[in-house]
């Protein structure tokens, strides 16, 4: 909605005037087509020698201009990248979006491509042909070019200006992408009848992060305006690491958001939800509100589920149950519903909204105190609680408070999960209870852990190879992945299974039990053999005790990191291996038995082998006890997954008698 068209103009400007003090008086760091010999001399940059292209510099600016048809902001980009290698090339290429149809429009595109050909400078241009378009749905536009002529070494180039009637809307400035980028800076200069929040995330430093009073000119008169100037140089690239959720959580950028409207003359608006704004403008949505609550549909079911005994949680199994039968989650992960409630129970088919309102209408009309519990996915991002912002969410549970004050989550998107556990993409720490002048936040904290055993027997033969029989049982969000694999193809896909985890044994033959999600675990017994399980030299064999069976690698191979760890649930893992020894052979070196413990004592590795005989013991187990640990936990953290990778490339020694 332009709020400022409500201001009533006498005459009509299609023009931007800029004041002195304005984004005119600023001087872009760079010129379009003035390249410097350097810069296509160059060969690595120190930044980030490995890169396999830099962006020399990203400049942004962002102001208001007045027209016939109202107030527009005036986003205007240009970018400049440094293209060092061929796996660098997917950087000429770029796309940007716009919405709504007539609402925002794209000018100006511009592009080049720079190289040195026999000391001298050659241009190829982009073309007008080579800039595409497609509507990808009745909102947005995409709007997508490929650089020319691009080769290892070359410079490229583009602006482009975006005119957008999304007054109150400035967008989001990354300052730091999956390059390096040696500079990046954002100018905004808004009117102060619109009062901006502004939302900085990232872990590098600004070089200029300033916030002046200047002024504006629209439509001939000078308003107050506020001038917001940010700039970050020699930002490293950020990629994705181990266990975390988003790297767009971690990634440097700053985001605006409209807070209030001051007109000169005029009635102020606020736009500055609570949490209890979110909720009642929730329950009123008729993709949602109105999907959870029963209706005829809803009563025609329940019925059939009414409760029999006073074991509530097999109660709700059933309901679970019942939900994830008569409904076949689509893939897709939604916080709306996709149809109305009658249409998705004739297809038997929705998306997970869908499934999970209806899951609440359904335990609503059983009495059950359940409400909605809206979330952010693991690859969607984290949730700020000062940020009261609806597009941060994007999926929704159902949630049932139970006598002891606690909400218990449900999900009928997995046939794997019951009453209590949610896929492991919900596990990002806090939802929040949608329901009228009484929601709340909840800590999504999984009642199961992800637990992996190991108990098997291998006994080694004198020729180097090996048997293994044994029991390697899964529990919690272990057995789910499993059942998973075995209940979607069988026993062949979970052979495939078995042979990708365990490269080293040959799998004579297995057997599956606990198949059942309200089984305890999910075992595979196993019997198979080890080809050169050992190496034999001269009168010694060495063996490593793991036989294959334990992942030994390091996951946090980085020495340091700036964003925190994020498991999404508890783990223990357990191997207990028995091996016994080949006749004629004596132990003549063990590795040492160690213990590891990081300073809070939530991640315990012990490290264990005792030999008895012709018989040796081997034990690893490794607990961790908490899903999240901060970048200032990292190196502690890191130590102990060394030590087990260490640890696990240590060789028992035997030596004939």
């Amino acid at each position: 909605m332009n709020y400022f068209s409500a201001l009533k103009f006498k005459v009509l400007l299609i023009a931007l005037i800029f004041s002195f003090n304005g984004l005119m008086a600023q001087k872009s760091p760079i010129k379009f087509g003035d390249i410097p010999t350097s810069d296509l001399e160059a060969k690595v940059y120190a930044i980030d020698s490995s890169a396999s292209a830099v962006i020399l510099c990203d400049y942004a600016t962002l102001t208001y201009a007045y027209y016939s048809s109202g107030l527009k902001t005036m986003f205007t980009h240009h970018r400049r990248i440094k293209i060092l290698k061929k796996s660098g090339y997917d950087w000429a290429t770029f796309e940007t979006m716009t919405r709504g149809g007539s609402q925002e429009s794209i000018s100006g595109i511009k592009g080049a491509t720079y190289r040195l050909v026999g000391g001298k400078v050659q241009v190829d241009k982009l073309e007008k042909s080579a800039i595409f378009e497609n509507k990808s749905d009745k909102n947005f536009t995409s709007h997508k070019f490929t650089l020319p002529n691009v080769q290892e070494g070359s410079v490229v180039e583009f602006t482009y200006q975006i005119q957008s009637n999304y007054d109150t809307e400035i967008p989001t400035w990354r300052f730091q992408h999956s390059i390096p980028t040696l500079w990046s800076e954002y100018w905004v200069n808004a009117p102060n009848f619109y009062v901006f929040r502004l939302h900085t995330q990232g872990y590098e430093p600004f070089v200029i992060s300033k916030q002046d009073q200047s002024s504006i000119m629209l439509e001939g008169s000078s308003y107050a305006s506020t001038e917001y100037h940010l700039a970050v140089k020699d930002a490293p690239a950020i990629k994705e690491e181990p266990y975390t959720t988003t790297i767009e959580d971690f990634t440097a950028k700053i985001q605006f958001e409209i807070a209030a409207y001051v007109p000169p003359n005029g009635i102020s608006k606020s736009f500055s939800l609570t949490w209890e704004n979110l909720d009642a403008a929730l329950l009123g949505y008729d993709s949602f509100g109105k999907l959870a609550k029963p209706d005829g549909a809803v009563r025609d079911i329940v019925p059939f589920l009414k409760r029999t005994d006073s074991d509530t949680l097999a109660h709700l199994n059933k309901v679970l149950d019942y939900v994830q039968k008569a409904v076949l989650w689509n893939g897709e992960a939604s916080m709306y519903g996709s149809n109305t409630r009658k249409k998705v129970l004739e297809s038997k088919l929705g998306n997970s909204a869908d499934l999970n309102l209806l899951l609440v209408a359904i335990l609503k009309e059983l009495k059950y105190e359940a409400q909605p519990l809206i979330l952010s996915t693991r690859n969607h991002g984290m949730v700020n609680e000062s940020q009261v912002l609806e597009k941060r969410f994007n999926y929704v549970v159902a949630g049932v408070l139970m006598p002891n004050q606690q909400w218990l989550l449900l999900d009928a998107t997995d046939p794997m999960c019951k009453a209590g556990s949610v896929p492991f993409r919900c596990l990002n720490q806090q939802g929040r209870i949608v329901a009228s002048g009484t929601g709340e936040w909840v800590e999504i904290t999984p009642k199961e852990k992800y637990t992996a055993a190991q108990s098997v027997l291998v006994t080694v033969k004198a020729n180097g190879d090996a048997e293994i029989k044994g029991d390697l049982l899964f529990q919690g969000y272990a057995a789910m992945a499993m059942r998973k694999v075995y209940q979607k193809e069988g026993e062949k896909a979970l052979g495939e299974y078995l042979k990708k985890e365990y490269p080293n044994l040959q799998f004579k033959s297995f057997k599956v039990t606990g198949q059942s999600k309200y089984e305890d675990a999910f075992t595979i017994s196993i019997d198979a053999e080890v080809s050169e399980a050992v190496n034999i030299l001269g009168e010694r064999m060495y063996i490593k005790p793991s036989f294959g069976l334990i992942d030994t690698e390091n996951p946090f191979h980085n020495k340091d990191r700036k964003f925190p760890v994020n498991f999404g649930y508890l783990q223990d893992d357990l191997s207990t291996i028995m091996i016994n020894l080949p006749e004629g052979y004596a132990v003549e070196e063990l590795p040492k038995s160690v213990k590891a413990v990081t300073p809070d004592k939530m991640v315990n590795y012990t490290y264990q082998i005792l030999a008895n005989g012709n018989q040796i013991a081997f034990m690893n187990k490794l607990f961790v006890k908490k899903t999240y640990f901060y970048a200032e936990e990292y190196h502690d953290l890191r130590q102990v997954f060394d030590l087990i990778e260490q640890r696990n490339l240590q060789q028992i020694v035997l030596k004939k008698k």
